[in-house]
């Protein structure tokens, strides 16, 4: 007798395991990978690079992602996108074993890993939206937040710990075997088929990849919404390349005080999940949203660059990481509540590229900011260190120090023009819920 994979939420608990076990050894691997650069090079502007190709190739390929996840099983695509990772990980580790591994070897990597990145996001994203009623959407989005911030906690001190008694490859070899794991969970379960509706594709590849775009373009809350998270992606990613090679920096290259700061931030990702696993159901998304990215600027950055001791940056990173449960997922609970699930992957990958554009944006402006802007002139006797040193002292990590507490002042000025703006503020109450609308099918024909 054949047995029955489970369905619905139980099969979403099965896939999130997977996502758990993946995301600590992609985890490890960003921290050991990191480390190994930094002390290969002692550039900030190296690692904003690194992350800057992946973000860049996964923007490039959204919208081509977007189409073939609603025209495609998705759980093939979901596979094939691990599976895409493995192979990216198993080049590092030829490259680490034949002893030919450089610094630009991994922006190559990288390019290549942000494009099976394109699928996995959105069509995990839609996946989640059919396998549950919308007032579970939180609690789920929550879980994967989780998924997020529970290897965060770990991965630095494990993969710190495995520098020292092995090498860099062990901590890779884990990464593949975490891979394989996520594979095998997406085939223990029922996933639901695609769904019909809304803008059906068949109008060519080219329109149906600008569809995404059309869609948000055409509601105004929605546009709204994604330009509050775009701009705190914007802001937020200034500082998050930087936390690194700024401590590092200020501590004389200590990695133990890297990974401590980021294991007690990653403690703050889960408190913040389990918060809106507790909280009561809200019609008012959009407000907590707001008053999050206000935690989140005042304290994830303004106090993070003012900090100047292991205590207060670990409070910083603490208050970031749980604020951001907060706003991603009450704001993907949004976009899956107002947009029809037979459209989700392409909006969603409409909304992937946009944020994946502002992400190499960000890092392309902060590694060379710090670099050769602002840590020459926030050195002693520099040009800047008379206005701001009394703020973020001067010396080494002074400069990026400085983008902490600029990037969180502006991202304060993002949650004002939220509250501000009735369009943004009251999204939830202006566009309809896609279930309380009748098709568009127009849409499709324009």
């Amino acid at each position: 007798m054949p047995v029955k994979r489970p369905s619905g939420f139980p099969a979403f608990v099965v896939i999130w395991f997977g996502q758990v076990m993946s995301t600590l050894g992609t985890r490890m691997t960003n921290f050991a990978l990191s480390i190994w650069a930094w002390q290969m090079t002692g550039h900030a502007t190296d690692l904003a690079l690194m992350t800057f190709c992946a973000f860049l190739s996964t923007a490039l390929f959204s919208p081509i992602a977007g189409s073939l996840i609603d025209r495609w099983n998705r759980r093939l695509i979901v596979v094939l996108s691990d599976l895409g990772s493995v192979l990216t990980t198993m080049i590092v580790l030829g490259l680490l074993f034949t002893g030919s591994a450089q610094v630009w070897h991994l922006y190559l990597v990288n390019l290549l890993t942000g494009i099976f990145l394109a699928f996995q996001a959105p069509a995990y994203g839609a996946t989640i939206s059919l396998m549950m009623e919308k007032g579970h959407f939180p609690k789920a989005n929550a879980m994967m937040s989780l998924s997020q911030s529970v290897p965060a906690i770990f991965a630095p001190s494990v993969a710190g710990t495995l520098l020292l008694v092995t090498d860099l490859k062990v901590v890779l070899f884990l990464d593949l075997l975490t891979y394989l794991v996520a594979i095998g969970t997406v085939f223990l379960v029922a996933m639901p088929q695609r769904p019909q509706g809304e803008g059906e594709t068949g109008t060519g590849m080219w329109r149906d990849s600008l569809y995404g775009f059309r869609y948000i373009l055409r509601r105004p809350g929605l546009l709204g919404l994604q330009s509050v998270v775009l701009s705190i992606m914007l802001l937020g990613l200034m500082g998050w390349t930087l936390l690194i090679p700024m401590i590092m920096a200020r501590t004389g290259d200590d990695s133990t005080t890297v990974g401590i700061v980021q294991s007690v931030g990653a403690v703050g990702g889960v408190a913040g999940a389990i918060l809106i696993s507790v909280l009561r159901p809200t019609e008012r998304k959009m407000t907590r949203i707001l008053l999050g990215i206000v935690v989140f600027s005042l304290f994830g950055r303004i106090l993070l660059g003012l900090g100047d001791s292991v205590l207060v940056w670990a409070i910083g990173w603490l208050c970031a990481w749980s604020a951001l449960p907060i706003i991603t997922g009450y704001g993907q609970a949004i976009w899956q509540q107002k947009v029809d699930p037979a459209v989700q992957g392409r909006v969603f990958a409409a909304r992937s590229l946009m944020e994946n554009l502002a992400t190499p944006i960000a890092l392309g402006l902060a590694g060379p900011l710090a670099d050769f802007v602002l840590e020459p002139a926030m050195n002693d006797g520099g040009a800047l260190a008379g206005v701001f040193g009394g703020l973020v002292g001067t010396g080494p990590g002074a400069g990026m120090a400085l983008i902490f507490v600029v990037t969180g002042v502006l991202g304060l000025g993002v949650a004002v023009a939220g509250f501000a703006v009735r369009t943004i503020r009251d999204v939830e109450a202006t566009v309809p819920d896609h279930d309380t609308v009748m098709p568009e099918t127009a849409l499709t024909h324009n």
